[in-house]
């Protein structure tokens, strides 16, 4: 059976074509080499949202996604329309994969290509902003039908200016994902978990000499699809379809023009659209959490975020909670001008697609890097570990707590011929094993090599 499924939304740097994905979406990250493993890591456990900075200030959102946001903002690429600017890219990628299904052994190999489109459209006005984002990405495997997949992800955000300082945001998306095998969540899958999500965000921003608010409401529906159910202990699909809910408040001081330090407390809530589910249990969940947290510019290219906090979720029905230390580091550092590191480090509390366990914990540490070794060439890479605890569901007998790890590294070459064309080999591998091998968590390990041709216009 073929699956459809998002890949979702490339940010395209001018540093000689190295991409790095901020994706609005849980993505097939085992399925896409071109996501950094850091990115992709933090990817696989929640949809991300790409929240475009706010000009003019030491404090936005921004940073919220894998990678960061941004855009294709280069003088050597762009086409002018007017009062907009559009940024068309192209990026294939042909190589083999030597287990697709991130199996033990006996494993099955299989050549893939894969081929991602991309449109991003802005405005170029003085005030307001208005960005319309549209990719795809379309995987084939020739010996390996069933992990085809065709996503998409049409995405609309922008900025309303009331006044100095003072704006509104706002961003709505359509997507469709895929949850790879060989991530939290698929370990009995046969084939990748297809979800389409629909997220909408508002928020306003305010300053007032140093002090900064930004109130922000968020909600994104899920819709899950059985023909990638999970064979063993899966929950159907309509047993996870759902909506979840967030209202936080960003309250902050800015020392200096380059560091702000601000508290954000929050609330969730998970409502399912079937009460009691599949396996008799009932999952909608309320939720709190407060963070402290820094954001540092240092000169123009490089910007950290980073905070510590506690989250709790309680269910409704039984009145169990999951309380987690929570923490983030994101942005990228460019000291030394040839080399530029990204960080990606997320604790957060997610849901699970098991009837066995309630929810797991993500761990996600890693770093990214671009390194401009000479004129033309650039080597790029990172690691990611990920580790996932889960809990036992209340009231399931003969099941124990588990953690399941994932890592992942990468390594590869670009030659840019000009700012607008890249190719270069690009070899990845991942690895997955659990504390519990009974549970028939992951164990396996998968290398991929590809020839990856980036164009940008």
């Amino acid at each position: 059976m073929t699956i459809s499924a998002t890949r979702t939304q490339l940010v395209w740097s001018p540093l000689l074509g190295w991409i790095l994905l901020s994706c609005v979406a849980a993505v097939a990250q085992a399925q896409d080499p071109t996501a950094s493993p850091a990115a992709q890591t933090l990817q696989e456990q929640t949809p991300q949202v790409d929240i475009p900075a706010i000009p003019g200030s030491s404090s936005p959102d921004a940073g919220t996604t894998a990678g960061g946001g941004g855009g294709s903002t280069s003088g050597e690429v762009g086409i002018s329309l007017g009062a907009f600017t559009l940024y068309p890219a192209l990026e294939i990628l042909a190589g083999y994969d030597t287990n697709v299904y991130a199996t033990p052994a006996p494993t099955v190999g299989s050549m893939y290509t894969l081929i991602k489109p991309a449109l991003e459209l802005k405005s170029e006005w003085l005030r307001h902003e208005l960005r319309v984002i549209a990719n795809g990405g379309f995987g084939f495997y020739p010996t390996a039908a069933s992990q085809n997949y065709q996503n998409y992800l049409v995405q609309v955000d922008g900025r309303l200016d009331i006044r100095e300082d003072f704006y509104a945001t706002g961003l709505v998306a359509v997507r469709r994902a895929t949850e790879a095998l060989g991530t939290p969540n698929t370990e009995f899958a046969t084939a990748p978990t297809v979800v389409d999500t629909i997220p909408v965000e508002f928020s306003l921003y305010q300053r007032f000499n140093r002090f900064f608010y930004r109130a922000t409401v968020a909600g994104t529906r899920y819709w899950y699809y059985d023909n990638s159910i999970i064979a063993v202990g899966g929950l159907p699909a309509a047993s996870r379809d759902r909506i979840e809910y967030e209202e936080r408040v960003r309250l902050g001081y800015e020392l200096s023009e380059d560091v702000s330090l601000w508290v954000q407390p929050s609330l969730q809530q998970r409502v399912y659209d079937i009460f009691i589910n599949a396996a008799g249990q009932a999952r909608d969940s309320t939720g709190w959490g407060v963070n402290l947290g820094a954001t540092v510019s240092v000169g123009k290219k490089s910007k950290l975020e980073g905070f510590i906090g506690y989250q709790t979720l309680s269910y409704i029905a039984d009145g169990s909670s999951t309380p987690a230390t929570v923490f983030g580091l994101s942005g990228s550092w460019n000291g030394y001008e040839p080399l530029t590191i990204r960080p990606s480090i997320s604790r957060t509390i997610n849901e699970s697609a098991y009837s066995s366990y309630q929810n797991y914990v993500s761990t996600t540490v890693g770093v990214d890097f671009s390194y401009i070794i000479h004129d033309a060439w650039t080597a790029v890479g990172g690691t990611s570990i990920n580790a996932a605890d889960y809990n036992p569901a209340a009231g399931v007998a003969n099941v124990s707590a588990r953690t399941d790890y994932f890592w992942k590294a990468s390594v590869g070459l670009l030659y840019s011929f000009r700012p607008q064309l890249s190719i270069g080999p690009l070899y990845e591998h991942t690895t997955g094993w659990t504390t519990d091998p009974n549970s028939g968590g992951p164990q396996y390990s998968r290398d991929q090599i590809s020839i990856r041709l980036v164009a940008r216009r």
